[in-house]
């Protein structure tokens, strides 16, 4: 099911920068490895005008999961969560991940293992700390 912003009163080209600028804020986040939410997504789009918690950013966030579904990506928008409160995505995650053809019985399992592969694939190289401790025989 592709998406568009014509709903929303949006030209292609609009709907196309939202959705850009959605998938960098969420890839900006996911290089650093941390989670990110709703509020500091939508503060990053200015393409249009986005509430956080409107029917246009579930529909982007729909739109960047289909995307990275296609691309064979883990589900990027995974570690878009509530601020407060469970700190876990919306159900609509959920619903966009089953109508995708994704099959799980624990949903929570499920976005946990989505969230470490958005890391993996997308985070900064983690570097390991070397000892400081003398090489023997010196």
């Amino acid at each position: 099911m592709r998406r568009s912003g014509a709903q929303f009163g949006l030209s292609d080209d609009q709907w196309q920068a939202a959705k850009d600028e959605i998938r960098t804020a969420i890839l900006e986040a996911a290089y650093d490895r941390r989670m990110t939410w709703y509020g500091e997504i939508a503060g990053q789009v200015t393409a249009v005008q986005l509430d956080p918690y409107s029917a246009l950013m579930n529909h982007l966030l729909g739109a960047v999961f289909e995307d990275e579904y296609v691309a064979d990506r883990p589900a990027l928008t995974s570690i878009v969560t509530h601020k407060y409160g469970d700190k876990e995505p919306g159900a609509g995650f959920y619903d966009m991940a089953r109508s995708l053809g994704y099959q799980f019985s624990e949903p929570y399992v499920f976005w946990a293992q989505q969230v470490q592969d958005v890391f993996k694939l997308h985070g900064r190289p983690q570097r390991f700390r070397r000892s400081a401790a003398p090489a023997s025989g010196q």
